[in-house]
C-alpha cells in the first residue's frame, strides 16, 4: 500500500512564516548582509521613476507587496521574490543612485558585501553610484520625497511602515534546492514577467548554468561578437541553444533529425535546462569545448552574428558534421545568397524540413572550404 497523503505532505511540507518588518529595519538588514539575492535571480534593473513610484507608496501608506525568502546556513534571508522592490527600498533610504540612470543595472554576483563591510561600499567599488535626490509630481508641483529630506514626523512614520516578509521554511532538506526553484517559478508566473532564460537561471541553477555563465562572461570574442552583456539573458539563452542542439539534434543519410522536435525551439532549450542538472564534470566540458571551438571558428562581423537563424545553422554543421573552417563574412553572404536559405527562412523558421533544408545548405557551402 502506497503512503498516505498525511505521510507524503510531511515529507514535503514547506511552511510559510510571516513577519511584519518597519521599512528602516529591512533597507539596514540590506545594508548589513542579512538579506542576500541567491546567484538564480535576475538582475536589478528597475529605474529611478520605479524607485520613486515605490517610495511615494510608502509614504502615503500604500502596501507594499510582501518579500519572499528563505534562510541559507548562513543566517542570512535569500530573496526568493521581491529582489527589485528591496533594492529599491535601499537605493531610497541611501540616497543615492547610478550616475548614469540608463544604466541603472547590477548583478548581485559582482560585488562582494563581506569584503567590502557593507552594501553601499560594495555597490560603490564595482558601479558608478552617486547621490540622488528623489521627487514625485503632485499637480504642477515637484516634490521632494528624499528619506532624508523628509520631516522628522513622516520619516518617523516610514521607518516604521511595515512590509511583509514571508520566510519559507522546508522539512524535506534533501529535496530543498527542487521545492526551492518551484516556489521560484510559481512567484514569477505573474507581475512583470521575466524572460525565458531568467527563468531558466531562477528554475535549474547547476553547475552546467555556472560553466555557461562563466564563458558568457569571459570569452573575450564571444563579447566582442554579442557586445554588453544581456539584461535579460538572451545571450546566455544563446549558449543554452548551442548546448541543447548538440544533445538533440543527429545526422544520418536522410538528414537532420531533433529528438522530439515539436516546433518549439524554447521548449527544446527548457527540456535541456532541466536534464543538465544531472550532467557531471567531465560531461559539462565536452559542451564547453564546443562551444569554445566554435566561436574560436567565427571570424565574422556583429552584421552576420545577430543572424541567429545562421548562427544556429553554422553551430550544427560545425558540431555535427566536424567541418574545420575559419567562418568568414564571405562565407556568411555566400550562405545568405543561397535560394535554400531564402526559402528555409521565408516561411517558419523552426520547423525541422526548414532547418533540414538549411543546414545542409550551410553543409554544402562549408564543405567547399573544410580543410
Amino acid at each position: 500500500m502506497g503512503k498516505s497523503i498525511l505521510e507524503i505532505y510531511n515529507n514535503i511540507s514547506v511552511q510559510q512564516y510571516k513577519t511584519d518588518m518597519g521599512f528602516k529595519a529591512l533597507v539596514e538588514g540590506v545594508h548589513e548582509n542579512m538579506f542576500v539575492i541567491p546567484e538564480y535571480q535576475r538582475k536589478y534593473r528597475w529605474s529611478k521613476m520605479q524607485v520613486e513610484e515605490l517610495a511615494a507608496s510608502l509614504i502615503r501608506g500604500l502596501p507594499i507587496p510582501p518579500i519572499y525568502t528563505y534562510r541559507n546556513e548562513k543566517g542570512q534571508l535569500e530573496i526568493l521574490d521581491g529582489q527589485q522592490r528591496v533594492m529599491s527600498l535601499y537605493f531610497y533610504y541611501i540616497g543615492k543612485f547610478f550616475k548614469n540612470e540608463k544604466m541603472s543595472v547590477f548583478d548581485y554576483q559582482e560585488i562582494d558585501v563581506d569584503s567590502a563591510g557593507n552594501f553601499v561600499a560594495a555597490l560603490e567599488q564595482k558601479y558608478d553610484i552617486v547621490p540622488a535626490g528623489f521627487y514625485i509630481q503632485i499637480g504642477d508641483d515637484q516634490c521632494d520625497i528624499s528619506y532624508k529630506n523628509l520631516p522628522i514626523q513622516l520619516r518617523r512614520k516610514v521607518d516604521y511602515s511595515t512590509i511583509s516578509v514571508v520566510e519559507i521554511k522546508i522539512s524535506d532538506q534533501n529535496k530543498k534546492d527542487e521545492i526551492l526553484h518551484k516556489i521560484f517559478a510559481n512567484l514569477n508566473n505573474g507581475g512583470k514577467q521575466l524572460s525565458n532564460q531568467e527563468l531558466r537561471n531562477g528554475i535549474y541553477p547547476c553547475a552546467f548554468n555556472r560553466a555557461i555563465n562563466k564563458i558568457n562572461k569571459n570569452n573575450r570574442k564571444w563579447r566582442a561578437l554579442w557586445g554588453t552583456i544581456s539584461d535579460d539573458g538572451k545571450d546566455v539563452e544563446m549558449l543554452y541553444r548551442f548546448s541543447a542542439l548538440k544533445t538533440y539534434v543527429t545526422y544520418s543519410r536522410t538528414g537532420y533529425r531533433i529528438e522530439e522536435y515539436r516546433n518549439s525551439t524554447k521548449d527544446m532549450i527548457d527540456r535541456f535546462a532541466e536534464e543538465s542538472f544531472s550532467l557531471n564534470n567531465k560531461e559539462i566540458k565536452t559542451y564547453i569545448d564546443s562551444i569554445e571551438a566554435f566561436v574560436s571558428a567565427l571570424h565574422i562581423s556583429k552584421k552576420y552574428f545577430s543572424k541567429t537563424t545562421l548562427l544556429e545553422g553554422l553551430y550544427v554543421v560545425f558540431e555535427k558534421r566536424h567541418i574545420q573552417c575559419e567562418i568568414t563574412d564571405e562565407i556568411c553572404e555566400e550562405i545568405l545568397s543561397k535560394n535554400f536559405f531564402r526559402q528555409s527562412t521565408s516561411g517558419g523558421t523552426i520547423s525541422m524540413t526548414n532547418m533540414n533544408k538549411r543546414w545542409k545548405g550551410i553543409y554544402g557551402v562549408l564543405s567547399e572550404y573544410d580543410e
